[in-house]
């Protein structure tokens, strides 16, 4: 950066440097489930050897007639957590907010985009090679993992239960991802497990940002130590999009195998938490049922419950399921999946205009997405904007986030936007008591 002697350029000089030397930390863009650029997520940037640098720089070359001026100018300086935040239910806390990528010279140098104006979430953005830390509580309350497929077949009928053959990695601040043991993820030390599961079109890169940045989202709101695990399954782009929908929908139902082995592995456990994004909701209704029992028609699943296992008693989230809405109901694909479930939350958008095309994914049963308009009512009306709870099922919650989102399926927009989110939250969480998860 070129600066003049002259003391108002010098000032500005300073200021930026303060501002990308102590702006808050990165939070991450998130990413839609769509798909956008893969990124690397196994680094964390620091804009402080750059911005130490500007500033010495500047300072060497200014004469010592300006000294006066350019302490008076650090003196004076706004840093960016110091900015206002507003906050809706859902999002993080003001000192959680994050600073955003310049996005005119796309270096990743650390700026505000307007010092001068409150920002939400939804208007953040991150380059990819940067990771987000969460700061808002003591680094001891989360953990971090990824178990994953991706290097497995994409669709199966069976599994190998004695080594399912996972990859499992663990985020550790400073070093990013470094691999570790199936154990130590799945050991039962006090935390509450959280399993997640990514939706479709999602590099692996994306998903580590991800995961990240719900562990964010979960942080200022917990009471009690957690483990956050990703499961990661094959669900990236593929040269031909529309021929990658069909197939990644049939490996969704596929993954429902692993994700019911890992929810049986984890029986231990009392409490367990599920959050499932559009294909991942899949995935985890089907694994609850398979976990629960049932069995589903053209797969193979072998219990490994442990003997000792108690009966886990499962929180959900489910957050735009690409699944269709009848499968709950008594006669429903997936009918066994609420057997355990203590409260389950569905946050749907009755404007989204990729599940607005759900049917075509069976021509002949031309099904309803419950992101769409949610699970079917109790009359099992065809309406398919009913969305009274299932008939004796007042565990489950459905809020439409349409009025609030708009026409997307962007994953970022529930989290950043949706006012409800904030209830998905403080239900994998465990924040509320059992008698209070009633439907309105």
């Amino acid at each position: 950066m070129n600066v003049t002697l002259g003391c108002s350029k010098l000032c500005v000089a300073l200021s930026l440097g303060a501002v990308m030397c102590f702006g808050s930390p990165v939070h991450q863009h998130l990413i839609a489930d769509e798909g956008d650029a893969a990124s690397p997520a196994n680094t964390i940037a620091s804009p402080t050897a750059t911005a130490s640098a500007t500033v010495s720089a500047t300072v060497s070359a200014t004469a010592s007639a300006t000294a006066s001026a350019t302490s008076t100018t650090s003196a004076t300086i706004a840093v960016p957590r110091g900015i206002a935040l507003p906050v809706r239910p859902g999002e993080p806390r003001a000192e959680d907010e994050p600073t955003a990528v310049n996005e005119q010279d796309g270096t990743g140098a650390l700026v505000p985009k307007n010092a001068t104006s409150p920002v939400s979430v939804r208007d953040l953005e991150v380059t990819g090679s940067e990771t987000p830390l969460p700061k808002s509580t003591p680094e001891e309350m989360s953990e971090v993992w990824e178990i994953s497929t991706r290097h497995l077949p994409d669709r199966f009928r069976c599994i190998n239960t004695d080594n399912p053959g996972f990859d499992v990695h663990r985020f550790e601040c400073g070093r990013g991802w470094v691999r570790d043991s199936l154990d130590e993820a799945l050991a039962d030390d006090g935390r509450l497990p959280i399993l997640y599961v990514h939706g479709n079109f999602m590099e692996r890169n994306n998903s580590l940002n991800r995961v990240l940045i719900i562990n964010n989202y979960l942080k200022p709101r917990a009471s009690r130590p957690y483990r956050l695990i990703m499961f990661s399954w094959p669900s990236q782009r593929e040269s031909k999009p529309l021929h990658d929908v069909f197939e990644n929908a049939e490996s969704a139902e596929c993954q429902a195998l692993y994700v019911a082995w890992l929810l049986e592995k984890l029986g231990r456990h009392s409490q367990v938490s599920v959050l499932g994004f559009s294909f991942g909701a899949r995935s985890v209704t089907g694994a609850l049922h398979l976990a629960s029992g049932g069995s589903i028609p053209g797969f193979a699943h072998r219990s490994v419950a442990p003997d000792e296992a108690v009966q886990s008693v499962y929180r959900v989230g489910l957050v735009a399921p690409a699944l269709d809405r009848t499968w709950l109901m008594t006669n429903g694909k997936h009918r066994m999946a609420l057997d355990r479930v203590d409260a389950m939350v569905n946050l749907y958008n009755s404007k989204d205009p990729i599940l607005r095309r759900f049917r075509f994914l069976d021509g002949g049963a031309r099904p309803v997405a419950a992101g769409f308009a949610g699970f079917v009512g109790l009359s099992g009306s065809s309406d398919p904007r009913v969305t009274v709870p299932l008939a004796g099922q007042s565990k489950i919650r459905q809020y439409d986030c349409g009025s609030v989102i708009g026409t997307t399926h962007s994953e970022k927009s529930y989290y950043g936007e949706c006012p409800y989110f904030g209830t998905v939250l403080d239900t994998l969480l465990w924040n509320e008591s059992i008698g209070s998860c009633i439907s309105q």
